[in-house]
């Protein structure tokens, strides 16, 4: 394991032991612990980056700060121990781990500070196949865990893993949404590549229809708003820098619709830090009349405090009210951002309205999302459907039904009185 950036990182203990753990298949592991609030501390985030036809890397990200630091009372220090585990799948066959690890680490250096730390591993994964892979982070101190997947094709040499961003001190960039003010290189496997051509497209203003509206959905445009080039030297470009929000989609070979994307949303992104980001999820709880009027106000701020206080009746709970409300909005960006924020797809939609799902089950297909008893016949049973998008993984789609129709409305309600 290649150690990549590690602020303080000094006393550890590590163990690394091959083939030693035995995994539930990923279709019937519960994985609702990614998405409950304590995963915006303990998240470890992953990305692969193809280093030849039969090795790939891996990078992972996670910060110390949701780490649990527990008195050592003999030696009188604090220290968190944490396990990082992975399982590898071919992606013709789910049911069957072909590889796995996982290491021990001590650190008793970190105790009182937030520190991120960027790690690496590497693989032997072999063209043409298709690969999953699942890496887990526990913090063995207060026994909890954050798992993450990620899909690696080794198909051909044009997809996204075959590309890695890194800041301006070197750093691998795990998630692909950048800020204004980030500035990055791009690094490609293929070195005798001499220009990228950068494909932008507008962000998408678009609000999913309720879970009950059964609509025909547009196919996706693939058509560019504008097109440049950026030039590559032995696979590397020079500074970047783009401001203007939208998406940035990068080709080698522009005949097909692989390569690799990076998303500039707003920046301050996932968080919510202005009146016009808090105005746009209030679509799901507002009718059409009060949100034309919300953003036709001067002061929008003082409007939204104004409709919140109006439906909670008083100013603590309206405090409360836009709390939870805005913390799974930015949950929503956190978890669910695809090609738009999170809090605009079918998924960050669910999860703001009614919360954390009582139980999420994935597969390479789809994920479901069961609120009430696990697997009971009376829950709501919601399922997600991926689809094949060249700009992200994280693409799913709500299977609609009439039948949400009132527990919508219901849970609607509840967020307005």
């Amino acid at each position: 394991m290649k150690k990549i950036y590690c602020l303080i990182f000094i006393s550890m203990i590590a163990g690394f032991f091959i083939g030693c753990y035995s995994p539930s298949t990923m279709s019937t592991t519960n994985i609702t612990s990614n998405y409950q609030d304590q995963s915006r501390y303990l998240d470890i985030r992953i990305a692969a980056f193809n280093l030849s036809s039969d090795s790939t890397r891996i990078y992972y990200k996670f910060n110390t700060g949701g780490l649990f630091f527990q008195k050592d009372m003999k030696k009188n220090y604090f220290f968190a121990q944490y396990m990082i585990n992975y399982n590898l799948y071919n992606a013709a066959d789910m049911k069957k781990v072909i590889d796995s690890a996982s290491f021990i680490i001590t650190d008793s250096l970190t105790y009182g500070n937030t520190v991120d730390v960027t790690d690496s591993l590497t693989l032997i994964l072999k063209e043409p196949d298709n690969y999953v892979l699942s890496l887990t982070l526990t913090d063995l101190n207060k026994k909890f865990s954050s798992t993450n997947y990620l899909n690696i094709y080794k198909n051909n040499i044009y997809n996204r893993n075959n590309f890695v961003i890194r800041d301006e001190k070197n750093r691998p960039l795990i998630q692909n949404y950048l800020s204004g003010n980030s500035s990055f290189r791009l690094f490609m496997r293929e070195k005798e590549v001499y220009k990228l051509f950068v494909k932008y497209y507008k962000k998408s203003t678009d609000v999913p229809s309720p879970p009950f509206t059964v609509v025909t959905s547009k196919p996706l445009s693939f058509k560019p708003d504008s097109i440049f080039i950026i030039d590559m030297t032995k696979g590397c470009s020079g500074l970047l820098n783009f401001r203007q929000a939208g998406i940035y989609h990068f080709q080698s070979d522009t005949s097909t619709k692989d390569g690799f994307t990076i998303f500039r949303f707003f920046d301050d992104f996932p968080l919510i830090t202005n009146a016009q980001e808090m105005l746009g999820p209030l679509r799901y709880i507002t009718t059409k009349n009060e949100y034309n009027d919300l953003s036709m106000m001067k002061n929008i701020k003082a409007a939204i405090d104004n409709f919140w206080l109006e439906k909670a009746g008083n100013p603590d709970r309206a405090k409360e009210l836009i709390r939870i409300f805005y913390n799974r909005v930015q949950d929503a960006n956190r978890f669910f951002s695809s090609y738009t924020e999170g809090w605009k797809t079918d998924r960050g939609m669910i999860y703001i309205i009614f919360g954390q799902p009582y139980s999420v089950y994935r597969s390479p297909y789809n994920e479901t999302w069961y609120y009430g008893e696990d697997r009971n016949i009376l829950s709501m049973t919601l399922d997600f459907n991926k689809t094949l998008n060249p700009f992200t993984e994280k693409d799913y789609t709500l299977d609609r039904s009439a039948e949400y129709k009132d527990v919508w409305y219901s849970a609607v309600e509840s967020w307005r009185k």
